[in-house]
């Protein structure tokens, strides 16, 4: 077993729950293991936590457990079983597709497990994990009888573990074409094997169902648009006229068959393949909602730069839905700032009317803040 020696007071945030042990805080590290599980310890001997250690990241443990139980099959089987467990709780009988384990936010460090209708699409984000990769496929299959299993270990996080990205069939083979799903009773098609994320961003669930309610008899734009699942929304909640725009080729493809699988005109729902900062620039026509759901950007100004241009198309009494998500160090109070930057630049009165969250089925630990990568506002636009 490997054991981790703190630097002192430094296992007073991991008492408290916060699931990660910083490459700063290690004093020391004693012995091995193949699967790279270790037992953290106090400066003072005390044991404080399992978990698992990887020697080339920033996050040295990542928290599994804070007793001394077992960490083997039988462990992970019954966290799985408890995350299932909380899905068919929370999730809609609409939507069939949704996050079924979220990391740390279900006490699984590394592991990201999100539902396509009968496909279960897998990553390990982490060393320790990864090495129980056979052992997490063979509770999944047991748990989810007749599922395809698939890989999606491709995220950038990877490097930073000291892993190489991994794609590609676990049990069972994916059909040649699209898959399709429903999300609040909206039909979509979503590409598994090479789409966004896993394949198609399910956090922003309940902030679509907030337009849809939102949107009758309005007009709509939704910027990085990806598949057009904020604009389904809107036309789902009666909206008047939708324009969507990506720069993205596999994005016009996706929304092309999701005006198809919901028997849309495209007189209704217009899809722009450019650039959302070079349409805004180009394009004066005013909407009753803009939707501005931003990539992560390298530069903060950026985030003001796209809010500015975003709410200079929104008519007088209109609605900004912006949102952020996976910006490493710009939370909600950033985001705030940049709203307010773009409406003293418009010369323009913002008000935040209701908050935007990620879906219930995105839980994360209350001691760690972390665990929240999306952040947005519904904001009314004088």
């Amino acid at each position: 077993m490997i054991i981790v020696h703190l630097q002192p007071k430094k296992e007073t945030p991991i008492l408290n729950g916060h699931p990660w042990v910083f490459a700063g805080a290690v004093d020391k590290v004693d012995g091995a293991h193949p699967r790279q599980l270790c037992r953290v310890i106090s400066s003072q001997g005390l044991f404080v936590c399992q978990g698992f250690y990887n020697p080339y990241s920033q996050i040295a443990v990542r928290v599994v457990s804070l007793g001394k139980e077992t960490i083997d099959r039988g462990f992970l089987a019954r966290r799985i079983r408890e995350a299932i467990a909380m899905r068919r709780k929370i999730v809609p009988a609409d939507t069939t597709c949704y996050r079924l384990v979220n990391a740390e936010g279900d006490g699984l460090p590394g592991l990201i497990a999100d539902i396509y209708g009968d496909i279960l699409v897998l990553q390990f984000l982490c060393l320790g994990m990864a090495r129980f990769l056979d052992d997490v496929v063979a509770i999944f299959k047991e748990c989810l009888p007749g599922h395809i299993i698939h890989e999606r270990s491709d995220a950038k996080s990877r490097k930073a573990e000291g892993l190489s990205p991994q794609s590609g069939p676990l049990s069972g083979v994916l059909p040649e074409d699209d898959i399709e799903v429903t999300e609040n009773g909206i039909r979509l098609a979503v590409d598994v094997k090479t789409g966004e994320r896993t394949g198609y961003p399910m956090d922003h669930r309940v902030n679509r169902a907030k337009l849809m309610r939102l949107a009758h008899d309005k007009t709509v734009l939704d910027l990085f648009s990806y598949s057009g699942s904020f604009a389904l929304n809107a036309l789902k909640g009666g909206a008047r006229a939708v324009v969507s725009v990506d720069s993205s080729a596999p994005a016009q493809s996706l929304v092309k068959r999701n005006r198809e699988l919901n028997e849309v005109s495209p007189l209704i729902w217009k899809h722009v393949k450019e650039d959302a900062v070079s349409y805004l620039n180009r394009e004066e026509e005013r909407f009753d909602i803009v939707v501005c759901d931003m990539p992560p950007f390298a530069k903060p100004e950026e985030y003001t730069k796209v809010n500015t241009l975003a709410m200079a198309r929104i008519k007088p009494g209109g609605l900004l839905f912006t949102a952020a998500s996976y910006a490493t160090r710009f939370g909600g109070p950033e985001l705030l700032k940049a709203v307010n930057r773009a409406a003293l630049a418009n010369g323009r009165h913002a008000a935040v009317v209701e908050p935007l969250y990620q879906s219930p089925d995105y839980p994360y630990h209350s001691a760690h803040p972390e665990g929240v990568h999306l952040h947005g506002f519904i904001v009314y636009v004088a």
